[in-house]
C-alpha cells in the first residue's frame, strides 16, 4: 500500500487553507502529504464530480440550444479537455490567494455562457441550408432565417468561453490535487467523476428539464467552494439568474419565440424535444398539426391522414401486385407512429415499432390521433434498431427504415451519428434474414443528394442479390424496396460491391468517399498547432523552476501527452463498439463511460499492491497484445453469439481489458512524479489531441484505430526507457556528498 494513505492529516486550521504558501510561478510541494480520508479529500471528490457533471450538462444544453451543434458535440468536449488541461498544467501561474476567486469565475463564466446562448442562439457556421455536404459529408440541416457575419464570431466565443470555465475550475483543482500522493489524488478524482456520470443518468432518465441540471451543478460547485460568506451568496445570486433564464427557455418555442400556440417541451436523454399543436395552413383543410421539433429544429408530423402520403406507398404497391397484406410488420425509426399506422390501415396484425428516443414514443402514445401505439396489435420498443433486429426472430413481410436521420451523434467522442450502424452490410443483410418469403425491405427519405439514395440501393442490392425497385423518386425523396425472393436470388456481391459502401467498421452512410474530408484536416491541424504551442508555452516557462529539475522529465511529459492521445481513442472505440453490439443507447453508453472510470479505479487499487518498477513491461506487453487483438477479432463477429450474457462477456473482455491494462500502465508511471498535477495537465491535454485524431476512423474504420493506440503506447515505452536511463546517468555522474 503506498504509505501516503496512512499519513496523519495536519492541524485543522492547516486543513481549511490548504495551500497559501505558493506564489506564482514557483508552485511549492506541501509540507504534509494529506490523507484522503479528509475534508480536503471530500473537497477533491466534489471537485471531480462537478467537472463530469459540467461536462455533461453543457454537451447536452449546448447542442439543444445552439442549432445543428448535435452534429458536433465533440467541439464541446474537445473545449472541456482544453480547458481542463490548461487550468492543470498552468496553475502555478495563478497565486494560490487568488485561486478561490478564479474559481468562482469559473461559475460567472457558466452563467454567462447560458445566458449568451438563450440570447443569441447561434448556428453552427454554413448550417442555415436545407443540407450542408461539407467536403463529401452530408449533413441534413435546415434553419428557418438568414444568418450573418456575426454568427461566426458568436458561435467562437461559445468555445473561447467553454474553455475559460473549464480552466477556472481545473486550476482550483490542481492546487488540492497536489497536496495528496498521486494515486490517491487521482482515485478521489475519478470517484467524483463516477458520482458525476451516475447522477446525470438519473437525470436523464427521469427527463429532468436544464434548470434542474443546473441547480444540482450549483449545489455541487458549493460543496467544492473554499469558504466564503459573500461568494456563496454571489454563487447564489448568479445561480438564481440562470435558472430563471433556462426555466424560460424550456417554455418558449425556439422556432418562434413570439408563438401563442401551447407547446411542452421535454429533454429527452438525447436531444431537446418540443411538441406543438398549430393551427394549419389553408392547404390543410382545417386539420390540426401536431409537430415535434428536435433541438430547435422541425423533425417529425403526426398526421391525421394518411391517404394519398407516402405512408402508404409500399402497401399500395403490394396490394397491386395482387399479393395478401403484410401480416407482420417491423418499423424501425418508428417515432411518433404514421408509418404503423398505415400498416395497420392496411391489414396488418402485428407491428413490432423501435424508437431509439423515449420522448418521441410516448408523445407518439399520448398525442397521435389514431391511437396507433394504444392498439393491441401494436408493440412498442424503446431500443436501438440494430440491437432489435440482433435479437429479434422474425419472420416479418414488411421491414421499414423509417425516417431515421438523427441530430445528434452517438456520442461526442465519435464522428457516428445515432442511425448509422443501421445503415451497414451487415444491418441490411441482417434485415434480410428476418424477412419471410417474399418479404419486401423498404428504405426511404429525404436524402439531399444522389450518392446516399445509391448507397441506400447497392446495401439492398448486395443483400437480395438483385437490383431494388423505386417505388418514389421525387427530387430529393426516395422510397427504395428489395424483396425476399425464393428461391433466393444469385449472390452477386463481389460484382457490386464498393470500397465507400458502410460496413460495421466503416459504418458512414453519408461520407461520400472513404477519407477525412479537407475541413476536418485544417481544423485537425489547427488545434495540434495550438495544444503544441499550450505545451512548448508550459515547458519553457517551468523548466528553471526547481520542481521541475527532475532528469529525463521532458521525456515523461511527452509519454503522458501521448497516453492521453491513446486512451481517448480507446475510450471512443469501446463505447462504438458497444454501441454495435448492445445499441447505440444512451444507456448503454453511459454504462460503458461508466465501466471506463471504473476500470482506472481498478488499475489504481491494483498498482498500489504492486511493485511497479518490476511489472511495467509486463503491463506494456498485455497492453499492446490486448489492443492487438481487438485488431485481429473485429468485434462485430461476436454479433453471431446469440446468448446476451456470452455476448457481453466477450465485448467486455475485447474493449475494457485493453483499458484496464492503458491504466495499470498510467498509474504505474503516475504514482513516482513529483510535479503530478502538471502531468495530469500534459495528459489532459493529450487527450484534446486523442479527440480530433478520432477522425482518422472516416478513413481507416475503427478497427484500425487499434494499431494506433498499440504504436503510441510502444513509443510510450521507449520514452519511459530513455528517460529512466537518462535519470540513471545523471545520478552516477553526481558526487556523493561526504559525510
Amino acid at each position: 500500500m503506498n504509505p501516503a494513505s496512512r499519513a496523519n492529516p495536519p492541524a485543522a486550521a492547516r486543513e481549511a487553507r490548504p495551500d497559501t504558501a505558493a506564489h506564482a510561478g514557483e508552485p511549492q510541494s506541501p509540507a504534509t502529504v494529506l490523507s484522503p480520508w479528509t475534508p480536503t479529500g471530500a473537497t477533491l471528490f466534489w471537485l471531480g464530480f462537478l467537472t463530469l457533471f459540467l461536462e455533461l450538462l453543457l454537451i447536452r444544453y449546448l447542442a439543444g440550444t445552439i442549432w445543428n451543434l448535435g452534429y458536433f458535440p465533440n467541439t464541446v468536449l474537445l473545449s472541456a479537455f482544453l480547458g481542463m488541461g490548461v487550468g492543470f498544467a498552468f496553475h502555478h501561474l495563478v497565486r494560490d490567494s487568488w485561486s478561490p476567486k478564479v474559481f468562482f469565475a469559473g461559475f460567472a463564466g457558466a452563467v454567462g455562457l447560458i445566458l449568451f446562448v438563450t440570447w443569441k442562439h447561434p448556428i453552427v457556421p454554413g448550417f442555415d441550408v436545407w443540407h450542408y455536404n461539407l467536403d463529401g459529408d452530408l449533413y441534413f440541416s435546415f434553419v428557418p432565417f438568414e444568418v450573418d457575419d456575426l454568427n461566426y464570431v458568436f458561435f467562437s466565443l461559445c468555445f473561447v468561453l467553454v474553455i475559460a470555465v473549464f480552466a477556472c475550475i481545473s486550476q482550483r483543482t490542481a492546487k488540492v490535487f497536489r497536496l495528496f500522493a498521486p494515486l490517491n489524488a487521482y482515485t478521489l478524482d475519478i470517484l467524483g467523476s463516477c458520482a458525476g456520470i451516475v447522477t446525470f443518468m438519473i437525470v436523464s432518465a427521469l427527463w429532468l428539464p436544464a434548470w434542474v441540471w443546473f441547480a444540482l451543478f450549483t449545489a455541487v460547485f458549493l460543496l467544492a467552494m473554499p469558504a466564503g460568506r459573500n461568494a456563496r451568496l454571489a454563487t447564489l445570486a448568479l445561480a438564481a439568474v440562470a435558472l430563471g433564464v433556462m426555466y424560460r427557455e424550456d417554455r418558449v418555442f425556439m422556432r418562434d419565440p413570439a408563438s401563442k400556440n401551447p407547446l411542452q417541451t421535454l429533454w429527452s436523454p438525447y436531444q431537446k424535444i418540443e411538441y406543438v399543436e398549430e393551427p394549419p395552413p389553408p392547404s390543410f383543410a382545417g386539420r390540426l398539426r401536431r409537430r415535434i421539433f428536435v433541438n430547435g429544429l422541425d423533425h417529425q408530423e403526426m398526421l391525421d391522414r394518411i391517404d394519398r402520403t407516402f405512408y402508404e406507398v409500399p402497401h399500395l404497391h403490394r396490394q397491386q401486385s395482387g399479393l395478401p397484406p403484410y401480416r407482420r410488420v417491423l418499423v424501425i425509426g418508428a417515432g411518433s407512429g404514421n408509418d404503423v399506422v398505415a400498416a395497420l390501415k392496411h391489414g396488418a396484425e402485428h407491428v413490432d415499432a423501435v424508437e431509439i428516443d423515449p420522448v418521441i414514443a410516448e408523445l407518439g402514445r399520448r398525442h397521435n390521433p389514431y391511437l396507433a401505439y394504444r392498439d393491441p396489435r401494436v408493440r412498442v420498443v424503446v431500443d436501438d434498431g440494430r440491437a432489435f433486429m440482433t435479437q429479434a426472430d422474425g419472420p416479418y413481410d414488411l421491414i421499414v427504415f423509417a425516417l431515421t436521420d438523427s441530430l445528434v451523434k452517438v456520442s461526442s467522442l465519435t464522428q457516428l451519428r445515432l442511425e448509422n450502424y443501421l445503415f451497414t452490410r451487415e444491418s441490411v443483410e441482417r434485415a434480410h434474414a428476418l424477412l419471410s418469403p417474399g418479404g419486401d425491405l423498404v428504405f426511404y427519405n429525404f436524402y439531399r443528394l444522389p450518392f446516399v439514395a445509391e448507397k441506400i440501393q447497392k446495401l439492398v442490392e448486395h443483400a437480395t442479390g438483385e437490383p431494388p425497385k423505386i417505388l418514389v423518386q421525387e427530387r430529393d425523396f426516395y422510397m427504395v424496396c428489395g424483396t425476399k425472393t425464393s428461391p433466393p436470388a444469385p449472390n452477386r456481391a463481389a460484382s457490386i460491391w464498393a470500397p465507400n459502401m458502410p460496413t460495421d467498421d466503416w459504418p458512414f452512410l453519408y461520407l461520400e468517399q472513404r477519407g477525412v474530408p479537407g475541413l476536418y484536416l485544417k481544423a485537425m491541424a489547427g488545434v495540434l498547432i495550438l495544444v503544441t504551442a499550450l505545451l512548448a508555452a508550459l515547458h519553457w516557462s517551468t523548466r528553471r523552476l526547481e520542481r521541475f529539475r527532475q532528469p529525463g522529465l521532458l521525456a515523461i511529459k511527452t509519454a503522458f501527452v501521448l497516453m492521453g492521445v491513446a486512451f481517448l481513442l480507446l475510450e471512443a472505440k469501446s463505447i462504438i463498439q458497444f454501441s454495435l453490439l448492445f445499441g447505440a443507447t444512451w444507456f448503454n453508453n453511459s454504462l460503458i463511460f461508466l465501466a471506463v472510470l471504473l476500470s482506472v479505479l481498478a488499475a489504481n487499487w491494483t498498482v498500489q499492491w504492486l511493485r511497479p518498477q518490476k511489472t511495467v513491461p509486463l503491463f506494456f506487453a498485455l497492453l499492446i497484445a490486448a489492443a492487438l487483438a481487438s485488431y485481429v477479432i473485429p468485434l462485430h463477429a461476436l454479433l453471431h453469439i446469440s446468448s446476451g450474457v456470452l455476448r457481453f462477456v466477450a465485448g467486455a473482455a475485447l474493449t475494457l481489458s485493453p483499458i484496464y491494462f492503458a491504466n495499470l500502465v498510467f498509474s504505474s508511471m503516475f504514482r513516482e512524479q513529483t510535479v503530478p498535477e502538471h502531468i495530469f495537465g500534459w495528459n489532459l491535454l493529450g487527450a484534446t489531441l486523442g479527440g480530433v485524431l478520432e477522425y482518422l476512423s472516416m478513413a481507416t474504420g475503427y478497427n484500425a484505430l487499434s494499431l494506433v493506440v498499440a504504436a503510441a503506447y510502444t513509443l510510450v515505452f521507449v520514452l519511459l526507457w530513455a528517460s529512466r536511463r537518462r535519470a540513471a546517468h545523471v545520478s552516477l555522474k553526481t558526487p556523493t556528498p561526504k559525510t
